[in-house]
């Protein structure tokens, strides 16, 4: 069982992955190479194949199931000297975060990895981008018996609706992805009006804005995630949104208040249109108002 969990484990890690025996020396190596460091990227860097939550304390899956009531992590990656441990859990069906994918998919996911982070007690800090490697002997891999989940089965565990108000401007784990990906979009349904640049320029100034709203972030996300980002964002954005497309929108649009405002003038000129009763029913009445 634990030996195809980890065979599992290596066959959805990215092809290249940033990795390190100590993080103050993170580089991107082919998988290959990078699972022979302690530390791995689990996640590539537009969708979220993984859950991890770090358990700064001594901690083992008995505790977690049986005192947290949590679920059964599909891996449980443990620091041989403290029993500080990496809880794995993995999705059935990756969230992707571009402009293409669903934005309620990634928020709701956002609201379970909360959830889960406040039941486990793990790290609110944890920047989620590098893990434990569950292949590499300096780790040990705990026996557990969870496999992949769906979202809603992971949200069973949780209580929702009270993550709602802490969700939406949270600057933790996914959080901060949506907030990212939410302001980025936004502004760059603005800013392609500016002058219809190119491709090459709207890509650049949408990376300079992802930077700028990152550094907002006391976690900061790893440049090649807000890369990722920018990339995906300016792409749609540059793809679906054009000059002659905005001048139709604009003319289709300046028609229908035409028409409206000249149906508001008809009413103001037509009193009984505005009442909805004939012209000479409307004049009876106002001659029987002068008597």
């Amino acid at each position: 069982m634990q030996s195809k969990l980890l065979e599992l484990y290596e066959s959805t890690l990215p092809s290249k992955a940033f990795c390190c025996d100590h993080f103050s020396d993170s580089k991107a190596r082919y998988l290959k190479n990078a699972l022979q460091k302690k530390h791995i990227q689990h996640n590539d860097f537009n969708s979220v194949s993984w859950l991890v939550f770090d358990i700064d304390r001594a901690i083992s899956p008995d505790a977690l199931r049986n005192d947290l009531l949590a679920p059964e992590p599909t891996l449980f990656v443990s620091n041989r000297q403290n029993r500080h441990a990496h809880v794995l859990y993995l999705l059935e069906t990756p969230v992707h975060k571009n402009p293409q994918s669903s934005v309620k998919a990634l928020k709701y996911l956002a609201s379970i990895e909360r959830g889960l982070m406040l039941k486990l007690g793990s790290d609110v800090n944890y920047s989620g981008f590098l893990s434990k490697n569950a292949t590499h002997s300096y780790h040990q891999v705990l026996p557990t018996y969870g496999g992949s989940y769906s979202l809603d089965e992971l949200a069973d565990f949780i209580n929702l609706k009270e993550l709602n108000s802490l969700v939406a401007n949270s600057e933790l784990g996914l959080g901060r992805n949506v907030k990212l990906f939410e302001s980025l979009r936004q502004w760059s349904y603005k800013a392609i009006r500016q002058g219809w640049p190119s491709f090459e320029q709207f890509r650049a100034a949408t990376l300079q804005r992802a930077e700028m709203i990152n550094t907002q972030f006391n976690q900061k996300l790893h440049y090649n995630e807000i890369k990722s980002v920018a990339h995906s964002v300016s792409k749609y954005t540059h793809g679906n949104f054009s000059a002659q497309g905005f001048a139709e929108w604009q003319s289709n649009n300046g028609k229908r208040s035409g028409i409206a405002r000249r149906k508001g003038s008809a009413a103001e000129l037509k009193p009984w249109v505005e009442q909805n009763i004939s012209r000479a029913t409307y004049y009876r009445r106002k001659s029987q108002e002068t008597f």
